[in-house]
């Protein structure tokens, strides 16, 4: 239940050095966007950790004249904060800049035609984000930022992680 205090922070709608989805000019682009959405919030997951109590990374619907986008936001209850919200918080505000300084590819979003089809695409991009970073048959990362995105995406993905290889 929301409090008197939550607030929102609109983190954009991918990494702010990326070309994304355009209403107008994508195909498809409610379905393309919203997958989109959903990696970035993998990919920031992947670079910070899952969001402390008190903090959720969720989809939000934005009204314009030509159409309904998607952008990311960080839903923040301050009353639940261990101390731990304002270096998260700074963190998701300086966002990411590329899809790679996540462990991820740019989206390459085909045809996204129902909801499935969109899970199914993240599904396999989380999974090929965890693949990117595995570590090295010696056990190492390279680079060595690969250890954390990796750790942090078979935390926050188990499922996915599971059926990732090896």
């Amino acid at each position: 239940m929301m409090n008197q205090q939550t607030y929102t922070i609109d983190l954009g709608g991918a990494p702010w050095g990326e070309d994304c989805a355009q209403i107008g000019h994508t195909p498809n682009f409610a379905n393309v966007n919203r997958a989109e959405v959903a990696l970035y919030r993998a990919a920031l997951i992947a670079l910070l950790g899952e969001p402390p109590e008190g903090i959720e990374l969720r989809s939000c619907a934005n009204r314009h004249d030509f159409g309904t986008y998607r952008t990311l936001e960080a839903l923040v209850d301050p009353v639940r904060d261990d101390g731990s919200h304002a270096a998260y918080i700074e963190q998701l505000e300086t966002g990411i800049e590329r899809w790679f300084h996540a462990g991820f590819a740019p989206p390459s979003a085909p045809q996204l035609e129902n909801a499935t089809a969109i899970a199914k695409f993240c599904t396999d991009a989380i999974r090929g984000a965890i693949n990117t970073t595995r570590p090295l048959p010696a056990g190492d990362f390279f680079p060595a930022e690969f250890q954390t995105l990796n750790g942090n995406l078979r935390a926050a993905f188990p499922d996915i992680a599971a059926t990732a290889l090896a």
